[in-house]
């Protein structure tokens, strides 16, 4: 009894040997490889690697709080654009200095509507000629991460409580000021679309 036993043990023992060298061997070969590939200065790469997003090439989005410019060669504008505030009197004494960047809406470059207003007539008037524009003319938005151009391609005057930012994934850029000029009666609202972008490194080397 104690030999058929022994001779029982002796092979579940082989067995699981077996076992644990056909599951281990692919891992250790994998492993060897990748090891071997290192050493030789070669790194191994995913066939099915995701495209980097917007986000993990240039880092989370600036504000308009980081020094920005809007640069519309149409009707001679060169504007520095402020971050808007919630509160309504920050927000329109910051409307004085300038272009403001409506508070919730998006940024250059990222999906969404960025929405920038300012005024027709008073203080420094930056969208004086606002009605200017037609289509195809460029709008640009500049910032520490370089060149944003948008193409503008729609012109409305709407009540001043219809909504002006609507939900969008489109990048697009939307300028409002008020109209006629010299009155609040109704809103002129300029939108254009995201064409291109140029790093702030491609453009000091132009």
């Amino acid at each position: 009894m104690r030999g058929r036993k022994g001779v029982f043990i002796a092979l579940s023992l082989s067995v699981i040997v077996v076992v644990a060298l056909a599951v281990m061997a692919p891992i250790l070969y994998s492993r060897f490889r990748s090891s071997s590939a290192e050493e030789d200065g070669d790194t191994p790469v995913a066939d099915d690697l995701a495209p980097l997003t917007h986000d993990e090439l240039l880092g989370a989005p600036l504000s308009f709080e980081t020094p920005a410019y809007l640069y519309i060669p149409a009707v001679e504008v060169y504007e520095e654009v402020r971050e808007g505030s919630d509160d309504e009197e920050e927000l329109y004494a910051t409307l004085e200095l300038g272009p403001v960047h409506l508070t919730h809406t998006g940024y250059p470059g990222w999906p969404g509507n960025c929405v920038i207003s300012g005024h027709r007539t008073t203080f420094t008037k930056p969208f004086n000629r606002l009605d200017e524009i037609i289509a195809g003319d460029i709008i640009y938005i500049e910032n520490p991460r370089g060149q944003y151009e948008y193409r503008a391609y729609e012109f409305l005057y709407i009540d001043p409580m219809v909504n002006v930012t609507p939900i969008t994934q489109d990048p697009i850029l939307t300028l409002t000021t008020c109209a006629p000029e010299g009155s609040a009666t109704l809103r002129l609202v300029v939108r254009a679309s995201l064409e291109n972008f140029t790093p702030v490194e491609t453009m000091e080397e132009e």
